[in-house]
């Protein structure tokens, strides 16, 4: 039996072995519920899938040959990029509310949030300012 795609591989095993400790923690704590099996056979069948497909040396090239396909590459990055701007957007729009119901409520925690979702703001801007900087001197 052979490994031919070792990084999926791994990340099957993970997902066996998180579902199982999971179901394990909840069972030690007498906490079962649906939702615990749920996620227990989610992850069981997902990880037991990437296990078979990293040791198939035909689903491998299939997999590696969809990751180089220029179409998927193309969708990913504008997926990425409009992704990117909604979560801005989003995240001005809940900083801005929150400032506002700090304001008009005198709650200083609303604005405890606000300031801290700022701050998210501007890494992403700072992230967004830097990649268009490496990519524009590299490209």
């Amino acid at each position: 039996m052979k490994i031919y795609n070792k990084k999926v591989f791994y990340s099957g095993i993970g997902m066996v072995l998180l579902g199982s400790l999971n179901l394990f923690i909840n069972i030690v704590q007498k906490d079962v519920d649906a939702t615990t099996i749920i996620l227990f056979i989610i992850l069981g069948i997902f990880g037991l899938n990437a296990i078979l497909r990293s040791l198939s040396r035909k689903k491998t090239k299939e997999d590696k040959l969809e990751i180089l396909d220029e179409r998927n590459q193309l969708i990913e990055l504008k997926s990425q990029s409009k992704s990117f701007q909604i979560t801005q957007n989003a995240f001005f729009l809940l900083m801005f509310v929150l400032m506002i119901m700090g304001k008009i409520s005198g709650n200083k925690d609303f604005i405890t949030m606000g300031v801290g979702i700022s701050f998210a703001i501007v890494i992403s801007m700072f992230a967004e300012i830097f990649s268009k900087i490496y990519y524009e001197s590299n490209i």
